[in-house]
C-alpha cells in the first residue's frame, strides 16, 4: 500500500525537526504550559492525540540541565519564533499575505481582538489557532 504522508524537503524537515526539539526543551524547562505546547505542535501537523502524548511525555521528564545563560534563553527564543515563522509561511502557502496584514492591523490597534479572531477563522484557520496567535501576539508585545 502506498504512503500517503505529506512529501517533505529535507530542509523543511530539518527545521521542523529543529523546533519539536526546542518545544521538547521548553516543556521540559517548564517555560511553555502544556496547553500552548499542544496547540504548536498542531500548528506544525500533528494530530490532537499525537501532540497530547508528545506533550505529556515530555512533561513527565525531569530538568537535568543547567541553567542557561540569558543570551543563551534570547538566542533560542529568536530561533524558535523564526522557524515558527518559516513553518507558518509554509503551512499557509498563498493565505500568508493575507495573515500577514490582518497581523499588522491588529498589532497597529485597527483591529479588536474579536475581530482579528474573525478575520481569521474566515480565511480558513480554526478558532483554536485564532485564540492561540492573539495570545502569542498580546505576549510579545
Amino acid at each position: 500500500m502506498p504512503d500517503k504522508g505529506r512529501i517533505m524537503s529535507q530542509v523543511y524537515y530539518e527545521r521542523q525537526s529543529k523546533l519539536i526539539e526546542l518545544y521538547k526543551e521548553c516543556i521540559i524547562k517548564k517555560e511553555m504550559n502544556v496547553n500552548e505546547a499542544i496547540i504548536s505542535l498542531r500548528l506544525i501537523g500533528f494530530s490532537k492525540a499525537m501532540a497530547a502524548s508528545r506533550v505529556r511525555e515530555w512533561a513527565a521528564q525531569s530538568n537535568t540541565d543547567n541553567t542557561e545563560t540569558s543570551k543563551t534563553a534570547k538566542q533560542k527564543f529568536k530561533q524558535r519564533a523564526a522557524l515558527e515563522k518559516y513553518m507558518l509561511r509554509m503551512g499557509l502557502g498563498k493565505n500568508y499575505d493575507k495573515y500577514v496584514k490582518l497581523q499588522k492591523k491588529y498589532l497597529n490597534k485597527e483591529l479588536t481582538e474579536n475581530k482579528y479572531k474573525t478575520e481569521l477563522m474566515q480565511l480558513g484557520y480554526s478558532r483554536e489557532f485564532a485564540e492561540y496567535m492573539v495570545g502569542k501576539l498580546d505576549k510579545t508585545n
